[in-house]
């Protein structure tokens, strides 16, 4: 898997080198725009070098971030308050470092947490890189991966000095633990992704990037499984709700549609790239491309303008299913063109009987006995809960990613 890597420092995205607030060689003034383009490659990490180094932090900048991409979140995590407010603002994971104790760790589940293991001169470096914790990093996986999924593998040594990634030293970490290893520092090229991903690595990526020593797309393509199809890779096309389509790709498709955001596709009748909504204007904005199991076919989540099908209906699997996100996609609807008179256009007027109906309807679910008006009136809850929520300009996305803050969390009392 690939990691772009986003360091934050004066709300802005950095790179330095060997983690040196006085040396930095890169500064991107976007860093939303920035994880929005990256995310569509994979998961993205972002990591706080403000809070890492004791001097402020860069939570709201993280939490617009999370609104919008998934993503690992690092830099500066001591204490329970800011893990979990970063896991209820949407982080994937959290990456823990100076704080890592199982006391520490225990309370999260195992897939929630990322623990770095940062190497300087054969030492586990903390606090930002500024002391040492009198252990190897072997020691250390050892000694915490029952309390961790997954370890960030840093060699500080070269970190943005792009002097090429140490293998040895990865392949080392990679053979003394079997959970998920993540690598950083010095990656530099395409064959250096390659060979860590042999090895059964992520490729957490910086430097390389923002300076263009490294394309990310070259990066991706190299990892999929190009040989079954003869150079073209299956493509399955999804939004909110549902698959919309099927196609196919090829290497320069994926690319386009990479570096784009736009659905790429090449047709094999007229031996041609296309793009979707060309000429019908029905256009895919891609927000991620992934990889199946054996990278032999592709994933895209895409926001689709008016329909993905040729005939008159948006899905080329039949016509739309209805769940809460078609729901979410109407109530916007209403919102932004209200009918004088609707019932749903009174309800975004007037604050005061939306929240009166949320509080009937609940006193009604509470009350409710038969399976059937438990369902009815549940129905009701949600209906103008998410009223509610859009008419505050949230999201269905947003709530999910609350609930899924929550899941596997382990109370210590």
């Amino acid at each position: 898997m690939l990691i772009p890597s986003i360091d934050l420092m004066g709300g802005k995205a950095v790179q330095l080198r060997q983690g040196n607030p006085d040396d930095c060689a890169v500064v991107v003034d976007d860093p939303i725009a920035l994880a929005l383009e990256y995310s569509r490659y994979g998961e993205v990490a972002i990591i706080d070098l403000d809070a890492a180094l004791g001097r402020g932090d860069n939570l709201a900048t993280i939490e617009r971030i999370l609104a919008k991409v998934d993503a690992r979140v690092g830099g500066g995590i001591r204490d329970h308050a800011r893990a979990d407010r970063l896991l209820r603002a949407g982080a994937r994971k959290i990456i823990i470092g100076t704080a890592a104790t199982p006391e520490f760790l225990q309370r999260y589940a195992r897939d929630q947490v990322i623990v770095a293991i940062d190497q300087k001169g054969g030492q586990v470096a903390t606090h930002g890189w500024t002391a040492t914790a009198g252990e190897t990093a072997l020691e250390r996986c050892v000694r915490l991966a029952p309390y961790c999924g997954e370890f960030l593998f840093t060699v500080v040594d070269r970190e943005g000095l792009m002097q090429g990634a140490d293998l040895e030293a990865i392949a080392e970490v990679c053979k003394s633990t079997r959970n998920t290893i993540t690598a950083a520092g010095g990656i530099t090229t395409v064959a250096e992704v390659a060979a860590i991903d042999k090895l059964g690595a992520n490729s957490q990526l910086g430097m390389a990037l923002y300076t263009g020593k490294l394309d990310l797309a070259e990066a991706f393509l190299g990892l999929l499984d190009w040989g079954k199809t003869g150079e073209l890779m299956p493509v399955v096309v999804e939004d909110d709700s549902q698959v919309l389509m099927f196609a196919w790709a090829n290497r320069e498709a994926v690319t386009e549609t990479l570096k784009t955001g736009r659905g790429t596709f090449f047709s094999r009748s007229r031996q041609e790239l296309w793009k979707k909504g060309d000429t019908s204007g029905h256009v895919q904005h891609v927000q991620t491309v992934r990889w199946d199991c054996d990278r032999d076919c592709l994933l895209y989540h895409v926001e689709q303008t008016g329909e993905a099908c040729h005939l008159p209906q948006r899905s080329c699997f039949g016509p739309q299913r209805f769940d809460l996100h078609q729901l979410e996609r109407v109530l916007r609807e209403r919102r932004d063109r209200p009918e004088p008179g609707a019932y749903t256009s009174r309800l975004f007027a007037d604050r005061k009987l939306l929240h009166s109906k949320i509080r009937e309807e609940a006193d009604e679910l509470v009350r409710a006995h038969t399976d059937r008006d438990v369902v009815w009136e549940t129905a009701d809850v949600l209906f103008f809960s998410m009223v509610k929520l859009v008419s505050l300009g949230l999201t269905l996305d947003q709530v999910e990613r609350e609930l899924r803050s929550r899941h596997g969390r382990r109370r210590i009392s």
